[in-house]
């Protein structure tokens, strides 16, 4: 059991992470959205829209790394800290914000917040966790974040509704920067004196021995790496496409809600569920699921079947999302996971980047439904990577 004061800073973390996930929440509903409206972007420039994912996959991806190996070398907290100090430019940008390239800065700021703050939750509750529950660690961070995303996206949909839109998106995105750094100073610990360390030589080059020379952590990078089309697809092409449909701001956002909460939810239970049939199954599972239901969004514009495409999306990703990261963790020993984390999360996250950039080229060249499809076949082939790697090791 899981002791009070360790219980008194796993819900802490909860709450941070949350925070980090309400303010994504606005860069992936409203600002994609009102992308041509607001921030004059033309019509149909793909490669040009994806430039803002782009811009958040490489510099997380980055930030995941060096996080790691900053809270390795020194603590938790202090990393955390950090990624909400850098986050405060972002709400002046966004406001003052006459075309694209603004958003894109802004978005850049915003993948070196996300990258030290969500990395550094993570494995400040995996600190305070035993081995064997780590898979419900990660499943109750990532539940938290990406139910604070959902209630981003909904809140300041509600916010541009009542108010002028920069205003709103600036009074939501200060307000929420400033409880979080507020909530961090006051009330968070370090938790990096409960890891526990052990003597055991470091692998001489980590991020070699993550990114390949481990080739069951290449598998889950690969996987990790590509499942974030799938994100960013959600995230660029979900409110477009339905926007210049017809679909309300509102209503795009209860269906990219709808997505996230339900990824949030199950992870819960598919991390719990993680520790005791292993990984493998369920990230295999997670990802065809995905790969699936994808495509089948483009079968009709109904708002009841683009949400029950949303519960699908989100149950795949809830079996998969966990899975990995637990994978990646009992792969990594203590005195050197937090920079094994962050090599995943390097590879992971720049999925965003390769996958936004993919999505521009094939949108660009085809359609917009093209690149669901795109997205769909990457998740097989992945998927096909992984059971190749890993057919030697348990399911």
């Amino acid at each position: 059991m899981i002791s009070e004061k360790k219980y008194s800073l796993l819900v802490n973390l909860l709450l941070q992470v949350m925070f980090v996930g309400i303010l994504l929440g606005l860069f992936r509903t409203a600002v994609p959205a009102l992308s041509e409206s607001i921030f004059n972007v033309p019509k149909n420039s793909f490669i040009f829209l994806s430039m803002f994912i782009i811009a958040f996959g490489i510099i997380k991806g980055v930030a995941n790394y060096y996080a790691g190996i900053l809270a390795d070398k020194y603590n938790r907290k202090s990393v955390l800290l950090a990624g909400w100090l850098i986050a405060i430019p972002v709400p002046f940008i966004i406001y003052f914000a006459t075309n694209w390239y603004y958003i894109i800065l802004a978005t850049f700021i915003i993948g070196l917040n996300q990258g030290l703050t969500w990395s550094v939750t993570q494995i400040a509750s995996v600190d305070i966790t035993k081995n064997d529950r780590r898979g419900f660690a990660v499943g109750l961070n990532e539940f938290s974040g990406y139910f604070g995303v959902a209630i981003g996206g909904i809140l300041v949909s509600y916010m541009t509704s009542i108010l002028p839109i920069k205003i709103a998106l600036f009074s939501f995105s200060i307000i929420f920067i400033l409880i979080a750094l507020l909530y961090c100073i006051f009330l968070i610990e370090d938790t990096k004196k409960f890891a526990n360390i052990s003597n055991n030589e470091n692998p001489k080059n980590i991020f070699f021995y993550v990114t390949w020379k481990n080739k069951k952590l290449f598998a889950y990078s690969q996987a990790g790496h590509v499942e974030k089309f799938v994100d960013t697809c959600i995230w660029i092409f979900f409110p477009i496409y339905l926007f210049n449909n017809g679909i309300t701001l509102i209503e795009i956002s209860y269906i990219v809600g709808t997505y996230a909460v339900t990824w949030g939810i199950l992870q819960i239970f598919s991390g719990l569920y993680s520790d005791y049939v292993g990984r493998n199954l369920l990230i295999i599972s997670g990802m065809l699921i995905c790969s699936i239901s994808l495509p089948m969004c483009l079968l009709s514009l109904e708002f009841s079947w683009w949400i029950m495409c949303s519960i699908f999306l989100g149950f795949g990703m809830a079996l998969l999302y966990p899975s990995i990261s637990s994978a990646v963790n009992d792969n990594c020993e203590d005195n050197w996971r937090a920079t094994g984390i962050g090599i995943y999360r390097f590879w992971r996250d720049t999925g965003y980047a390769s996958g936004a950039l993919g999505l521009g080229i094939v949108t660009s060249f085809l359609n917009i439904e093209s690149g669901f499809i795109f997205v769909s076949f990457s998740m097989l082939m992945s998927t096909l990577i992984l059971i190749l790697i890993i057919k030697k090791n348990e399911y």
